[in-house]
């Protein structure tokens, strides 16, 4: 096997025999175009868009003997409650893409950390035709793209409130109740992306794995300091509220925070 990358490079392309992609959530679907002189072609062009014009924070693979597989990492932007996690997506061209949107797996390792990111793997975009949404941000063969699907993850799902990306709950947004009900998510959502940082560590995929090693040796000082300031807070809220509303809370998040 050969990982073929340039210095700075966010588009690693995987050459070698049979078996690279075996841990490829959609290895065994095997896809077999009726214009595979079209396929490939669009593609190569989707490699290229990706080398090119991929943002900051995310990185993919592509196979050359599996031109319809891709995975991609995506690493949680500064001030949400995903900051510094890794999030780990596998991707399928079908054969008639892109008259279709492609297929996209989330490694959720069981756990439900955002409204549009399933404890199975399923991945809620209006772009993938899996949530409901807008004319304009349905697929469109003729302009949309992986490249686009990435950058609306990192966008549009990975946000500082989901909460607020639960179907109607945006009509609390500004309201006493929606302020609680998104702290409270946060919160949650905050612990499980220490989960996923403790399994990415412990079991990253396969050509994933060093960008991991390397992310987390640079950002565990980081990492470490957000976990005791977040403690802090958490104790000294859940000791001023006393017996109030919102005690138990910050005092239940404060102890599952203290064991990781």
């Amino acid at each position: 096997a050969c990982l073929r990358t340039g210095q700075g490079e966010k588009v690693f392309v995987i050459e070698g025999e049979t078996g690279l992609w075996d841990s490829h959530h959609y290895a065994n679907r095997t896809e077999t175009p009726s214009n595979m002189r079209k396929f490939m072609s669009k593609a190569q062009k989707e490699w290229a868009l990706l080398r090119s014009h991929l943002p900051p924070g995310i990185f993919a693979c592509v196979f050359e003997d599996r031109a319809d597989l891709l995975q991609a990492v995506i690493k949680g932007p500064s001030g949400t409650p995903y900051s510094n996690g890794l999030f780990f997506f596998d991707i399928q061209l079908p054969s008639d893409y892109p008259d279709v949107p492609p297929r996209v797996y989330y490694h959720a390792h069981g756990d439900r950390l955002n409204p549009n990111l399933y404890e199975n793997g399923k991945v809620c975009l209006s772009l993938l035709g899996t949530w409901a949404g807008s004319t304009v941000e349905s697929w469109d063969p003729k302009k949309s793209n992986i490249l686009q699907v990435l950058v609306s993850i990192q966008g549009l799902i990975l946000v500082p409130e989901p909460y607020y990306n639960e179907p109607s709950y945006e009509q609390y947004r500004g309201t006493e109740e929606g302020e609680l009900s998104s702290k409270q998510y946060n919160e949650s959502a905050y612990l499980l992306t220490l989960q996923s940082i403790l399994a990415s560590c412990r079991n990253p995929p396969q050509h994933f794995a060093s960008l991991a090693s390397s992310h987390f040796r640079e950002t565990k000082g980081e990492i470490l300091g957000m976990c005791r300031e977040c403690l802090a807070a958490a104790k000294k809220e859940s000791e001023e509220e006393g017996g109030e509303a919102g005690s138990a809370a910050s005092l239940g998040f404060a102890l599952s925070l203290e064991k990781l």
